[in-house]
């Protein structure tokens, strides 16, 4: 019982538990004189969005049919590995670049497969503002750990289709016939979609990691809000909205040549 009201207490004196409690504070204020009874019900279902996306369940919900939808593949032929990035420490030196926690498990993902298999890999991601491109951080901190590996970097890429888009000469180039793209889980749907279109006459195959979703038996744990399930399920709705920008093709009728 301790252990219960610890964690239901925990919650909600920290953002976004906070938030929550805040804003039904102010929704019952909106009920006092001068009445306000659509403020109140606005904060009300306010109060009950942000509760709903900060709670783990809700991730279940929400992000777990991307991660589940599509399984790990391989081909049985040499191949060439592309790493997406997912984020990294934005710095005009090189020195103090870092890859972000997500952009690290696609990282090593990626190095375990190039290490296991002796394949060459591509790292993807540029910058935003003349910070130093995510590429070139992942690839230092590939280059510290395996020197001997093959490695190339596409560093203009701003976004999923930029990194196929730009990826696609390289791939011509090196003449493989065959591709893995290591990325989320949920994003998975979308990059083989975009590789697909982009680069059709490469085989494409997917290689998701990095599950974010609980598996474990419902608890009370699954009913309490927490930042990190406020992001996972704000990941969720943005891959949501991102796979009907791509399937509407306001951007894949670009195709390379």
């Amino acid at each position: 019982m301790f252990f219960a009201i610890y964690k239901i207490i925990g919650a909600f004196v920290v953002p976004p538990g906070i938030f929550v409690i805040l804003i039904l504070v102010a929704a019952l204020w909106a009920l006092t004189r001068p009445k306000k009874p659509m403020l109140s019900f606005f904060l009300c279902m306010l109060a009950l969005g942000l509760y709903f996306v900060s709670l783990p369940i809700a991730a279940r919900v929400t992000l777990k049919p991307l991660e589940t939808s599509i399984q790990q593949s391989l081909p049985k032929e040499k191949a060439i590995i592309i790493v997406l990035g997912g984020g990294q420490r934005r710095t005009k030196d090189l020195l103090e670049a870092d890859v972000s926690p997500h952009t690290l498990v696609r990282l090593i993902s990626g190095l375990e497969l190039a290490i296991q298999f002796d394949w060459p890999v591509i790292f993807c991601g540029g910058s935003y503002s003349g910070e130093v491109p995510e590429a070139l951080t992942m690839a230092k901190r590939a280059r510290r750990l395996f020197p001997n590996l093959t490695i190339y970097e596409e560093a203009q890429s701003r976004t999923t289709w930029e990194n196929l888009k730009n990826v696609s000469p390289l791939l011509k180039s090196l003449k493989l016939k065959d591709a893995v793209i290591v990325t989320h889980g949920y994003h998975m749907p979308r990059a083989l979609m975009t590789a697909k279109k982009m680069v059709p006459e490469v085989n494409w195959y997917p290689y998701p990691v990095g599950k974010m979703t609980d598996v474990a038996p419902l608890s009370l744990i699954d009913f309490l809000p927490n930042a990190s399930d406020l992001h996972i399920n704000s990941l969720a709705l943005r891959e949501y909205l991102g796979i009907v920008v791509y399937k509407t093709k306001l951007l894949l009728p670009l195709s390379v040549k």
